[in-house]
């Protein structure tokens, strides 16, 4: 049973009757299998992989690798490059050993040792608003993961499209648009977080797909003179 809320959200009510009562919250429902899972709610990755497949990239690029990874070289076999950005050490050396296509790139970009991220505890209140701190920092301050933002450009490669989907999203969506061809498609996961409206606004407004579950999903069309 599914219910959809005025701002297009999906809720979900499934589980036992504890998360039905509100009184659990429910397990979070991703997309992908279960060892390779994609930090996208099923609704949210068949919006994405509609795209994709109607712009049908040879060149694409994502800030924020995972399960996702692998499902886009799964889902587009006329992909000639997917180039990914991670900012995680740990997490990025995983992705990396789980994917063995040829066609993939791993860009591993960790934060500056001044100012490393915050470990964050689930259910840890301090913890997780230390972190959040952090990722706002990145946000708003250019130069602390400038090197993580530039890093798609070292390859020299026009891209087809850009996925936004790690940290920094703000600076990557304005990086996004001087990396990606004239035509080509930027898209925003967690779209629904008003610390990136104020950049999709400025780069022309973007179109804000419904229904979502865990994060919006925005499309922007890059159009350049």
């Amino acid at each position: 049973m599914t219910d959809e809320t005025d701002d297009g959200r999906y809720q979900t009510y499934r589980g036992n009757i504890l998360q039905r009562l509100g009184l659990v919250s429910p397990a979070i429902e991703l997309a992908g299998p279960p060892e390779s899972p994609v930090w996208m709610h099923p609704i949210e990755f068949s919006q994405v992989r509609a795209v994709l497949h109607a712009v049908d990239p040879r060149h694409m690029v994502e800030w924020g690798s995972g399960g996702s990874s692998r499902a886009w070289l799964e889902a587009l076999p006329g992909l000639v490059r997917l180039c990914s950005v991670e900012h995680d050490p740990a997490w990025g050396q995983r992705v990396r050993e789980s994917i063995t296509d040829p066609r993939f790139t791993l860009l591993l970009r960790p934060p500056p040792e001044h100012a490393p991220e915050p470990e964050h505890r689930p259910g840890d209140k301090q913890t997780a608003a230390a972190h959040r701190a952090w990722c706002m920092r990145g946000e708003d301050e250019p130069e602390l993961m400038r090197h993580y933002v530039d890093a798609p450009a070292e390859l020299g490669i026009t891209f087809d499209v850009a996925l936004v989907d790690g940290r920094a999203r703000t600076h990557c969506l304005r990086k996004a648009f001087a990396l990606v061809r004239p035509g080509g498609v930027v898209i925003l996961h967690d779209a629904q977080r008003s610390e990136y409206h104020a950049a999709v606004e400025a780069l022309g407004g973007g179109l804000y797909l419904q229904p979502w579950v865990q994060g919006q999903v925005c499309l922007l069309r890059v159009q350049r003179a």
